[in-house]
């Protein structure tokens, strides 16, 4: 009978009283201090020239081997297929490296899907016809860490194309 007592005591602690001690003694995270940035951070809104400008996020402070995604916040009254309003839109990604930093390049589909609008063909090519570019402005930017929720913000601004 002793012994089955100690046994319920020492049950009773390890079930109700070590996990509010473990959890008192665990600190939070440390808050990461990241950082985003864009080049060039002015881009000119002209097919098919955009596909030749390479637009490159970087940025440090994140965790080691962290996927950060990149997302473009979409303004009241700016629509895209597919996306809710009030939604943001990925537009990049990339892994940091071990020291915490990491690139990311905008790709020619994003470019297309998400600064054009553009629609597809049946046999899946563009259709110029359907080219409707985002209005002109100042967009701002998100980079996001997927482990550590770490946010990073940053704007990028299409300009309307020049009139030749």
């Amino acid at each position: 009978m002793y012994s089955f007592r100690k046994i319920m005591i020492v049950l009773s602690f390890l079930i109700f009283i070590l996990p509010f001690i473990a959890c008192k003694t665990l600190s939070p995270p440390p808050k990461l201090n990241v950082t985003v940035a864009v080049t060039p951070p002015q881009v000119e809104l002209a097919f098919p020239a955009i596909l030749k400008v390479p637009i490159v996020f970087t940025g440090t402070g994140w965790k080691p081997k962290e996927m950060v995604v990149v997302d473009m916040v979409l303004p009241p009254g700016v629509q895209m297929q597919g996306v809710k309003p009030g939604e943001d839109v990925g537009i990049a990604y990339g892994e940091a490296d071990n020291a915490g930093n990491f690139k990311a390049e905008v790709s020619a589909s994003s470019k297309l899907n998400t600064f054009f609008r553009v629609g597809y063909t049946l046999i899946l090519s563009i259709d110029p016809k359907t080219l409707n570019p985002i209005p002109p402005g100042v967009y701002k930017i998100k980079a996001s860490g997927a482990d550590s929720g770490a946010v990073a913000t940053t704007t990028l601004e299409f300009v309307a194309p020049v009139k030749k």
